[in-house]
């Protein structure tokens, strides 16, 4: 039976009442829906009707293009409204009052009734919704399904609206009102209990078919029990979700998300194996495509639900050929539905290798996806294009793009109940990459249950941010809906992660608040008294030299506008003074607002004593007829009342730093990406990495050993523990763990290059103190930990013993100079760590002849001489080109900046692989510092016994090899690399073992300007040598 809209407008007000007594209203919802089951479940209720009428905003495809000015001019006629009373209902305009349009259409049918409303000719909803749908049919911007339903009604205009005001009480016009509008604010409705509300099940369906009517339908038709009481209701509802699959032509509900807040949330949120995707800047589409007709008919939903068909035939060439379709390697036969982002890519060819190659560059860019805002000048709005007056013109080379990510349907096989890793092998198999027309989205596997996990997304994170990338995407490998219980707390439920996100990150500046203006829906949605500014008016001065010098007129441009929550509002009215006045008379300052600013609420107020506002945004935008580089998606952050407006942003410093976020600066990519990596361990709580080892608290577990070993080891920092520097199975070493959280902005990212923890400690691992104490060729079967030198028979090189004996007693410190970054080991040098190492090396050294430098790679220095550099090393090195030894004269060893004082001079040096070795700027470093043999170790070394043909001298005590690595581009064959050296290193003889410390290559570039005594300026990104700033581990 028809459905009184009167009754919905009981349930609207009583929700609205319980939403400004700051109630929840779900207990309403429900015990109206109880109260009239009978009519809700009647055969001839329109409950698309109803939905449509609670939920007007889910109804995208509608458009009436009635805003509240025309709205006002129909309730006006359809009243009959004289000169006062069309005051009276204009009333909602002055800022203040704290009313709409729809309370001020209630006050005066409340005063002044209908005189044709009848409670025998009530107004039903089916009614309403049959109204609206005409409505919107007539709209050009409507959806082409609604459009083409106007053959099938009589042709009305809005005089109909008009006729149905006047059938209407003073409670169901200010609903109406607010119905039309699509805004009910400050109410909001739980759309999943309403739905829950008319069955159960269709929350489920209506995530598989997003259409009110199609899910009532296919509700129907799988004969579901419309009673929610029904004791076959659970099981019959599993029935018609199984039995219930996507159709063409009707949009599929989107994922829910989470948005990560840092890299610990999203190691909170994530499980499993994850698939991490580039988050690509550009309009998703829903690609819906039947293969049975000639042509293959293709629809295209945006993310609002809209069929964006029309305003996207530019991508149907790139889908087709994409799919190749009607040929024996299409794997599409039937139909099927796919996901991707619409973008423009841009085929120039020209100034490879500068900066401007990065994805977000300026408009001119070779083989990269252009800006967001470029799309506006390739996809129409209902055949027009919208604000283009100001931009440049397409260009011959730029041309759209489909970037596919997900497959939902694959010939009438529904794949939403099929695992994520499935779904994207059937997507690979189905669609063919055409390199700037259609492509796949660039995506790698984390496994979080994995040891690397977090470092491995890190990395990932960072790379994204280096290269302009919107953030990332994670997926959990589960289906694309799960409509089936799971343990898992958050099962089936994608992860953002943008770096706007995290922290600070998205801070731009302090901006001039320049004026205000007020709409009246959205004053009720902060519930605050005689509200008068709801948006505000930020802008950039122009002349600020010119003020404070000469106390001249300022002069602002507007970049955007803001709003503020509740909070701030509340604080800004209870301590800002901006001595608004009218836009028509201020005559302090000077506005200038670009026709492309994007507002419906126009300025009410300027203010002569503009506020400050701190923004933060989610990267630049340029939006149309602007002209200029904006904010995008603004907030405000902090309203600061003690600064001054001269001291805001300017407009080109606005524009400095839009460019910078969106084509990068002058530092290599490689060292960005480790600031960045440090920045985002520095993100995670309380500043400290998630995945890093504890600092404030000596923190054990059990030591792996061959022998018979019950002592726990430290792993405040493995480098300060002689013990872990023998443990190939520690955690890697992040070097930001050592240092004061003032210098850890720029700290070593945890790459993971060092072997798993599986990875036994060798027998000779005995405690130092031991060693010091003990006969020489002795060693004790349990080794022996200690956090402070040995006082007695410390065995010292003699340099190091010139430069600064050790000392035997723990210093005491105030506790104002000891920093929450502080091991509970002793602070001293590393240098006498590393003496205390070798000693206890020293009888278990046959020289470099260990396989351990068997790893098709070279070796590196220690890291325990880091503070006071490296020690001068005089002993011969071995070449290992060819498995022949060779000692080199300390002539071939001279370095250009420091001569026979050089850090790596006689060191042994080599690289992981051959590709490394023959990089240009690495050889030029190399022989700069007079390393003439530095090489890749001859393979034959992995032989079964893994002992060279003839073994190299025995080095200084206290020297290392040093083995050089690209962390950042080559980390995974890094990791295999060293995790063959660790398995040869096991299978040798123990007194064939030898230690070898691993760098990034990088550090060659580093020592170059700690020896170069020209340069005056030494700077390791924020480290105090270059040691620290490219150590990765040890093996």
């Amino acid at each position: 039976m028809p459905l009184p809209f009167s009754l919905v407008c009981d349930l609207l007000d009583e929700c609205h009442r319980l939403c400004v007594a700051r109630r929840s209203n779900n207990q309403a919802v429900a015990d109206w829906f109880a109260r009239h089951r009978g009519r809700i479940d009647a055969h001839d209720t329109n409950l698309p009707a109803l939905l449509s009428t609670l939920l007007p905003e889910k109804r995208t495809d509608r458009v009436y293009c009635t805003q509240t000015p025309s709205l006002e001019r129909i309730i006006g006629r359809g009243l009959g409204l004289g000169a006062s009373r069309i005051a009276e209902l204009a009333r909602y305009r002055q800022p203040g009052l704290g009313l709409d349009l729809a309370d001020c259409v209630e006050r005066l049918l409340a005063t002044t009734p209908n005189p044709t409303y009848s409670d025998k000719h009530r107004v039903t909803v089916e009614e309403i919704d049959t109204l609206l749908q005409e409505l919107a049919s007539r709209t050009k911007w409507s959806s082409p399904a609604i459009r083409s339903s106007q053959a099938g009604l009589t042709t009305r205009d809005r005089g109909d609206l008009e006729g149905v005001y006047r059938r209407l009480n003073a409670k169901e016009a200010k609903w109406l009102t607010r119905l039309v509008l699509k805004d009910y604010r400050p109410l909001i409705l739980d759309s999943r209990l309403v739905y829950q509300c008319c069955h159960p099940v269709l929350p489920a369906i209506l995530q598989i078919q997003d259409d009110f009517a199609a899910a009532i339908n296919a509700l129907q038709a799988a004969k579901s029990p419309m009673l929610p009481n029904s004791s076959r209701q659970a099981r019959l509802g599993n029935e018609s979700i199984a039995s219930i699959k996507p159709r063409l032509g009707i949009k599929v509900g989107r994922q829910n998300w989470f948005k990560a807040r840092s890299i610990k949330h999203c190691s909170t949120l994530g499980y499993g194996r994850m698939s991490v995707e580039n988050k690509i800047d550009g309009e998703y589409c829903q690609i819906h495509i039947d293969a049975t007709r000639d042509p293959p008919r293709i629809q295209i939903f945006s993310k609002s639900g809209k069929d964006s068909t029309e305003d996207r035939q530019g991508l149907r060439s790139p889908i087709l050929k994409s799919l190749k379709l009607g040929t024996s390697a299409s794997n599409v036969r039937k139909n099927c539905i796919l996901e991707g982002e619409l973008v423009v890519y841009s085929d120039l060819v020209g100034k490879v290798g500068s900066r401007t190659s990065h994805a977000y560059a300026h408009d001119q860019q070779e083989g990269k996806i252009l800006p967001f805002h470029r799309i506006r000048n390739h996809v129409a709005r209902r055949g027009r294009f919208m604000n283009t007056e100001d931009d440049t013109p397409p260009k011959p080379y730029e041309n759209l793009m489909i970037v596919y990510y997900d497959m939902l349907l694959l010939d009438d096989r529904s794949l939403l109940d099929i695992r994520h890793s499935e779904r994207f092998k059937l997507l690979e198999r189905t669609i063919h990459c055409d390199k700037g027309r259609a492509e796949i989205v660039p995506r790698q596997v984390v496994d979080f249950g994995g040891r690397y996990a977090i470092s491995d997304l890190r990395q990932a994170f960072a790379k994204t941010i280096v290269e302009r990338g919107e953030g990332l995407v994670l997926k959990p490998d589960d289906p694309y809906f799960n409509f089936h219980n799971s343990s898992k707390r958050f099962s089936g439920l994608c992860i953002k992660l943008k770096k706007e996100y995290i922290g600070n990150f998205g801070d731009i500046g302090d901006f001039a608040v320049v004026g205000a203006g007020f709409n009246a829906s959205k004053a009720r949605s902060y519930m605050i008294p005689d509200l008068k500014w709801t948006h505000f008016f930020l802008g950039c001065l122009e002349n600020r030299e010119e003020v404070k010098r000469w106390n001249a007129t300022p002069e602002f441009t507007v970049v955007t506008v803001v709003e503020l929550n509740e909070t701030q509002l509340k604080s800004l009215l209870a301590f800002g003074n901006p001595m608004p006045v009218e836009p028509a008379i201020n005559v302090d300052t000077r506005l200038k607002i670009p026709r492309g600013l994007e507002t419906n609420t126009p300025m009410c107020f300027a203010f002569r004593n503009p506020l400050v506002f701190d923004l933060r945004c989610f990267s630049f935008d340029k939006p149309g007829n602007m002209g200029f580089w904006t904010p995008r998606f603004p907030a405000v952050s902090k309203i600061h009342f003690d600064r001054d407006y001269t001291d805001t942003i300017s407009l080109e410093e606005l524009q400095e730093k839009a460019k910078e976020a969106t084509t990068g600066t002058e530092m290599d990519d490689s060292q960005e990406n480790l600031a960045w990596i440090a920045r985002l361990e520095g993100a995670d709580p309380r500043g400290r990495a998630v995945d890093a080892v504890s600092q404030l608290t000596a923190t054990t577990m059990p030591t792996p050993s061959p022998v018979k070993s019950t002592q726990a080891t430290s792993e405040s920092d493995p480098r300060l523990s002689p013990v872990a520097f023998r443990s190939v199975g520690r955690a890697s070493v992040n070097l930001g763990q050592v240092l004061h959280t003032a210098t850890r902005e720029f700290a070593v990212p945890r790459v993971p290059l060092i072997t798993p923890p599986s990875s036994s400690l060798p027998e000779e691992a005995a405690s130092p103190t031991a060693c010091a104490n003990a006969a020489p060729r002795k060693r004790q079967s349990k080794p022996v930990l200690e956090t402070s030198p040995a006082p007695k028979r410390q065995r010292v090189e003699s340099n190091q013993r010139d430069a600064a004996p050790p000392k035997t007693d723990k210093v005491r410190r105030p506790l104002t100079d000891i920093d929450g970054n502080a091991s509970q080991q002793s602070a001293k040098s590393l240098d006498f760590v590393s003496a205390q190492l070798q000693q206890g090396d020293e009888e278990a050294d046959d020289g470099w002849g260990s396989p351990i430098l068997v790893i098709s790679g070279p070796g590196e220095r220690d890291t325990t001489n880091i503070p006071d550099g490296a020690p001068k090393a005089t002993a011969a090195v071995a070449c290992a080109g060819n498995g022949a030894s060779c000692a080199r004269s300390k002539a071939e060893m001279r370095c250009k900046y420091a001569g026979a004082g050089c850090h790596l001079a006689q060191c042994p040096v080599f690289f992981a692989t051959e590709c490394l070795r023959t990089l240009a700027e690495a050889r030029a470093h190399i022989e700069e510092h007079g390393i003439e043999g530095a090489s890749v170790l001859d393979p034959t070394w992995l032989t079964a016994d893994g002992h060279p043909a003839v073994a190299s001298p025995k080095p200084r005590r206290g020297q290392s090899a040093i083995l050089l690595v690209d962390s950042m581009n080559k980390a995974d064959e890094t990791r295999e690399l060293l995790a063959l050296a660790e398995e040869v290193r096991r299978k040798a003889p123990r007194g064939k073992r030898r230690w070898i410390s691993v760098y990034d290559w990088r550090l060659l570039r580093y020592l170059t300007v700690l020896e170069d005594k020209t340069v005056r300026t030494k700077y390791y990104d924020g480290f105090d040598d270059p040691w620290r700033r490219w150590y990765c581990g040890m093996i």
